[in-house]
């Protein structure tokens, strides 16, 4: 198990540092914090998390972006019977995909749907593994400040699950807003 959890993740940071053929004539760079909430009162665990995304492909209003990902969930959940601390600080790299429409001139609406490998620096969330799969969907709306700049805000709905690997699975679920800014270098 422990090869094959080392194999995804050497695959995955070479997949982000790999050159990738650009699209776009400039590299877009993308800066987004969430701040997400749980749904349910036996996962109480908040999740602040920065993703550091370059757009490494775009067509008429689809884009695809590569990146990195840090997060700090802190809370509890309720594992055998009573609430067990569940913070920690995670790792890892993503991948979004986002399907924009323009509204105006200088405002877009857009849909983002993100997922990524995260590594915690202990087990998370209790009873959990050193490992998670993190998935991010939601709507955003992007305001364009000039033709290199960019601010967006949106609202993620956020799940997190190790996928049942090793028979136990203390997944959760979020959701709350997104902030962001983007800009050409």
């Amino acid at each position: 198990m422990r090869r094959f959890i080392c194999l995804v993740v050497v695959i995955n940071f070479l997949l982000i540092f790999m050159p990738g053929r650009s699209y776009a004539a400039d590299s877009n760079f993308e800066v987004d914090w969430d701040y997400l909430q749980p749904f349910t009162s036996n996962r109480d665990i908040d999740t602040v998390s920065l993703h550091i995304l370059k757009k490494i492909s775009e067509t008429k209003n689809k884009s695809v972006y590569r990146g990195l990902t840090i997060t700090r969930p802190y809370g509890y959940i309720d594992y055998t019977q009573q609430n067990q601390d569940s913070s920690a600080v995670g790792l890892g790299p993503v991948y979004m995909v986002r399907s924009e429409k323009d509204l105006s001139a200088k405002l877009s609406a857009a849909f983002d749907m993100s997922g990524g490998f995260i590594l915690y620096d202990k087990t998370f969330p209790a009873g959990g593994r050193h490992f998670n799969f993190m998935w991010r969907v939601g709507p955003r709306f992007i305001y364009q400040m000039n033709e290199n700049s960019s601010v967006n805000i949106g609202y993620m709905v956020m799940h997190v699950s190790n996928g049942g690997i090793g028979g136990h699975n203390p997944s959760y679920n979020s959701h709350g807003v997104s902030m962001g800014f983007t800009t050409k270098f």
